[in-house]
């Protein structure tokens, strides 16, 4: 899977952009979605690798899904989701390739 340069999310285009040393505060993450600016950020000094780096990219469009269709989840629980769909819809993209070839 190839990291795009944007991503269209409820109507809105986000630009996704790799940042070194991404933080929010003291806290270093591995991706952040900017509903303001329309930006998805995804961090270039996690040494996560090829596979974590765009599962944090579907973690963060499923942030933005969620939000443009005003899911009202406890912030806990829609980090959990979140985090479950990402890693599988991954999996089932990468186990099934061929099915979203034409």
């Amino acid at each position: 899977m190839k990291i795009p340069e944007s991503v269209r999310i409820g109507g809105v285009d986000y630009k996704i952009s790799i940042v070194p040393n991404l933080r929010e505060g003291n806290t270093v993450l591995a991706g952040h979605i900017d509903y303001y600016n329309s930006v998805i950020e995804l961090s270039d000094t996690d040494n996560a690798g090829y596979h974590a780096r765009r599962i944090t990219l579907w973690h963060e469009i499923l942030h933005g899904i969620a939000t443009h269709a005003e899911l009202d989840f406890d912030k806990a629980d829609e980090e959990l989701i979140v985090t479950v769909l990402s890693k599988g819809i991954y999996q089932v993209l990468q186990d099934n390739r061929q099915m979203m070839e034409e």
